[in-house]
């Protein structure tokens, strides 16, 4: 007879199904009929269950809310299995399945091959062995023991060990299975710390034991559900017979179960055998293809190769062939660049050579002008002798056109000199270091000449330029350099009154600066050609018609040199102060500081060596001085 244990979860009560149909409803006719709150959703005929050959099966009978198997509601029929949970409805009724079983009990043992019964075996019921199996209801962990007596516990000689030994809720020997006097299964407490409990009822006597009762070991312990329950006679052992003889159940399965795993050794041997011919054969199909592809792989591995050799060459000879054309574009570039460059020195040139020759212009007629007064002396003499004048007169005359042939002969000096100097590549070469200087003193202005003497922007100039007594600061200083329109912010770093010198600092100055510079003061003779750069006139004439400043020359002989001043016969004017002087060598010889209006020619500057005890200790170390 099949057995079925439910176990309702909301008021705990069981229900024991014994055959082989059992119905859960509000239905009369139901095996489980149901009552109470939450049936609302349980329809008259709500669920079947039913015994078949592979065990207990649920069906829903097409209820209004559906039949649910552990949260899921049901498609068709599902098979049950102890531990399941049977729900009527989303929100009806929950029923726990506690145990499921086939049978009640085992068989007891047969004779085969006999006629008649066995004789009736009286065995006391204490002699009879168990059979029990529990499930764990938190891990779901079967337990199976067999025996006279069943001990519960964490103790190692339990037979259901279901905690560890370390475990403070279970006692070592906690409770025990043993067959009762009326030769049931019953349990009982063998003196635990924390109590027994089945069905949430202590135990306190010995109380039988049912498929689907739940043994708790302790209040929070663990809840064993006893699954199934065998009993069989202890008989016994019957004489062993070749022929015949008794065979138990067990025999019996044993004997079967030995058969069947010689069938299935043999069906395993013969899988393997097919299972390894089947793999040899992939090997072999495998192996066909990683050959074919590594044939494949090699092939397209040459060609690839092959292209990438061809390309190379191709590519080398496109460099070869392209190598005249990048040339020609170079050289075009370079060539653009050159006449740019050549452009800006002819002009400059130009400039320089029409300031030069406007100066020899200007020397030539002072020259033709003194021969025309010495040609005029020379008839007043002559005049003046046919008259029979007095000695006086004559020696008079004769003393004038001796100074008128002086002055001529010096002029002719003069220019002979200027003419055998290439002032010209000087100006080219030197005039981007000439800066023009603006500086205010309130609301006046006043201008004059600086020139670099590092790419950084030390500048000099004269300490006139920048400062007088009666205003010791200037307010502001601007520099800008020759063909520039860029005026920059520059500061004093030291002066010398005396000497009539200033050295300037320009903020952010990176160009042209003058490196030959005679320092040692042994470069300045009387009698040789000088030149100056600077901006006469000041900024008005420096920026005559043209957005940027230009600079002027002028060209004489050095008249005197001393220790102290060089005076030079060039023409200067007001905005020249600070202009350097060059020999005909191009070297700096000094800074000009002062010339006469009234007496051209006359211009004097100071050596450029009395400005080195000005300058700073890193300056001089840079420029090698000390």
């Amino acid at each position: 007879m099949a057995y079925l244990k439910l176990i309702e979860l909301g008021t705990r009560s069981a229900t024991e199904v014994r055959g082989d149909v059992a119905r859960l409803g509000r239905s009369p006719d139901c095996t489980v009929v149901l009552a109470g709150a939450h049936v609302e959703v349980v329809s008259a005929l709500h669920a079947e269950l039913r015994h078949g050959p592979t065990g207990w099966q649920l069906k829903d009978l097409g209820s209004r809310n559906g039949t649910f198997l552990n949260g899921h509601r049901l498609e068709g029929d599902a098979r049950l299995k102890a531990g399941d949970v049977i729900g009527l409805g989303e929100s009806g009724p929950r029923f726990s399945v506690a145990a499921v079983a086939d049978v009640l009990e085992a068989t007891v043992p047969e004779r085969p091959g006999l006629g008649a019964s066995p004789p009736e075996r009286h065995t006391p019921p204490e002699a009879r062995a168990y059979g029990v199996t529990l499930l764990a209801a938190l891990t779901g962990r079967r337990y199976e023991a067999r025996g006279v007596r069943i001990r519960l516990g964490r103790g190692r000689e339990c037979e259901v060990q279901p905690v560890g030994p370390t475990d403070t809720i279970v006692s070592r020997v906690h409770a025990e299975l043993t067959v009762g006097s009326t030769g049931g299964l019953v349990i009982r407490d063998v003196g635990s710390t924390n109590g027994t409990f089945v069905n949430d009822e202590p135990v306190i006597e010995p109380v039988p034991i049912r498929l689907g009762d739940r043994i708790m070991l302790g209040k929070g312990g663990p809840v064993l559900i006893v699954e199934g329950i065998g009993t069989a006679p202890q008989l016994p052992g019957a004489p062993r017979r070749s022929h015949v003889g008794p065979k138990t159940l067990r025999a019996m399965i044993g004997a079967a179960i030995a058969k069947a795993k010689r069938r299935l050794a043999a069906w395993v041997a013969l899988l393997v055998l097919f299972f390894g011919a089947g793999v040899y054969g992939v090997y072999w199909l495998v192996s066909g293809e990683v050959q074919e592809t590594e044939r494949e792989r090699r092939t397209a591995g040459d060609s690839t190769r092959a292209e990438t050799e061809r390309l190379r060459q191709e590519l080398a000879a496109a460099r070869v062939a392209a190598a005249p054309a990048a040339l020609v574009e170079s050289l075009r570039v370079k060539l653009q660049a050159a006449e740019a460059s050549t452009a800006d020195l002819r002009a400059t040139l130009a400039r320089a050579q029409a300031a030069l020759s406007s100066q020899l212009a200007a020397g030539e007629e002072r020259r033709l002008a003194a021969q025309a007064e010495v040609q005029r002396l020379r008839d007043e003499l002559a005049a003046t002798e046919r008259r029979a004048p007095s000695p006086a007169t004559i020696d008079s005359l004769r003393r004038a056109v001796t100074a008128a042939e002086q002055q001529t002969q010096g002029l002719d000096a003069k220019l002979r000199a200027i003419r055998g100097s290439d002032f010209a590549t000087i100006a080219q070469q030197s005039q981007g270091a000439v800066g023009l200087v603006t500086v205010s003193f309130g609301h006046d202005y006043y201008s004059g000449t600086a020139f670099a003497i590092t790419g950084d922007g030390y500048l000099l100039t004269n300490w006139h330029v920048v400062t007088d007594s009666q205003r010791p600061r200037a307010d502001t200083i601007w520099v800008t350099m020759a063909d520039q329109a860029q005026a920059r912010l520059a500061d004093v770093v030291a002066t010398s009154q005396q000497r009539d010198i200033a050295v300037l600092k320009v903020r952010g100055y990176q160009g042209p600066y003058l490196s030959a510079v005679d320092w040692t003061g042994t470069r300045a003779r009387q009698g040789e050609p000088a030149a100056l750069i600077g901006y006469p006139a000041g900024s008005g004439f420096a920026r005559l018609r043209s957005a940027v400043v230009r600079t002027s020359m002028t060209a004489g002989i050095i008249s005197r040199a001393t220790e102290d001043v060089i005076q030079f016969d060039g023409m200067t004017i007001g905005g020249s102060s600070g202009s350097p002087l060059f020999n005909a060598n191009g070297a700096v010889i000094a800074i000009h500081r002062a010339g006469l209006p009234q007496a051209p020619g006359f211009a004097l500057s100071v050596p450029i060596k009395h400005v080195v005890p000005l300058l700073p200790t890193e300056l001089k170390q840079r420029l090698g001085l000390r």
